[in-house]
């Protein structure tokens, strides 16, 4: 259960760095646009708002990929642990009983 909970962990981190560069990308389209001097002031505003929220967006967005990277990061950390200690105690055993039982 904890490596399918894992990979669905690594699809989430996926969506979410997918969507990260989709909105980075916005944001980049819509600075462009609001630099534009031929723009009517109502369309810059119409804009200005769009970036804000955007940026919002962006701002959850990058929350929301630290606490799954955080969330991985434990999943690592208790499977090294793990295999520490099987390690160990294969190593107590070769010390106890010699390479010969092995």
């Amino acid at each position: 259960m904890a490596l399918n909970d894992n990979c669905q962990i690594m699809k989430e981190i996926a969506k979410t760095e997918e969507a990260l560069k989709s909105t980075y990308a916005r944001v980049d389209l819509l600075e462009k646009q609001l630099y534009d001097k031929d723009l009517p002031e109502s369309k810059q505003k119409e804009i200005k708002t769009e970036l804000d929220e955007v940026r919002k967006l962006l701002a959850t967005n990058e929350e929301q990929l630290a606490h799954l990277r955080t969330h991985n990061r434990k999943s690592f950390v208790f499977v090294a642990s793990i295999m520490f200690i099987f390690f160990t105690f294969y190593v107590m055993y070769v010390l106890m009983f010699g390479t010969d039982n092995v």
